[in-house]
């Protein structure tokens, strides 16, 4: 009689279950189709949550049901071609999409600075030298969280190994001094080229040394989004486009070393 009794109670709860389309677990009263509750939320046990189904590869060969959620719980440490964590599948494009991984909180957070050197690449400018100028980057500045994937070549420029989409801040910082009396009325842009490219959009500043000041300094500022791929190479392009023709003297215009720098900040590969 016990175990009839027994059963019959087992059968109303999975048909009051079924007929309500609720289930909670640890909660007789679910608000929702599935509720999960902690015993004490200010102290949850280590055996408390959700594990979403585990998987070492991402299938995308067979049929899937649309929002299909899995852990990714493989990465391949050369390439992170495909980041640990979590994937929902897409009918549409028939892909997975990454709702959230490890990176997303690490490699993807890369920020990367490095500042300049104190002299130009090809010399100092003067008032008679050639107009362009690579404004080089000093190895021994750089600094990343994700250190394997940045490094500056021999020729002063920043090389990325690391493909994706970045946030780029450039400061460019140079000192203009003249001799004699007579006034600098120059003037430069400052670029951000991609493999000896200005990338797009154009990442450029401008400035202008206003007469009648022996000695200035100036500080301009770049901003923008690139999307860079393995191996690119980046680098400050200095273009001096406007002289007093009035102006004999031979002013020099060198960087101002760490004032001039570049910092990188990773958003993702989209």
């Amino acid at each position: 009689m016990k175990n009839i009794s027994t059963l019959l109670i087992l059968a109303n709860f999975f048909c009051f279950s079924f007929l309500s389309s609720q289930v909670g677990i640890n909660t007789n009263a679910p608000k929702t189709t599935l509720e999960v509750k902690t015993i004490d939320k200010d102290n949850p046990q280590s055996n408390e949550g959700v594990i979403i189904p585990r998987v070492t590869s991402l299938n995308v060969t067979s049929a899937k049901q649309h929002g299909l959620l899995v852990f990714l719980d493989f990465e391949d440490p050369l390439t992170v071609a495909i980041e640990r964590g979590f994937y929902w599948w897409n009918n549409t494009s028939n892909t997975w999409i990454p709702f959230f991984s490890m990176n997303k909180m690490t490699k993807d957070k890369t920020i990367t600075y490095v500042s300049c050197k104190n002299v130009f690449d090809e010399g100092p400018l003067t008032s008679v030298s050639t107009n362009l100028r690579t404004l080089g980057f000093d190895s021994t500045t750089l600094i990343a969280n994700d250190t394997g994937n940045f490094s500056v070549n021999t020729a002063g420029e920043l090389v990325v190994q690391k493909a994706g989409t970045y946030h780029v801040q450039g400061v460019i910082s140079l000192h203009n001094v003249t001799n004699g009396n007579n006034p600098a009325r120059d003037a430069y842009e400052g670029i951000i080229l991609v493999n000896g490219v200005e990338p797009v959009p154009n990442l450029r500043t401008a400035y202008g040394f206003p007469s009648g000041q022996n000695i200035l300094d100036s500080n301009t500022a770049i901003s923008g989004f690139v999307t860079l791929n393995v191996n690119d190479r980046i680098r400050f392009s200095i273009n001096r486009y406007y002289k007093d023709p009035t102006f004999t003297d031979a002013a020099t215009i060198t960087p101002n070393g760490t004032l001039s720098n570049l910092t990188l900040r990773y958003m993702g590969n989209f």
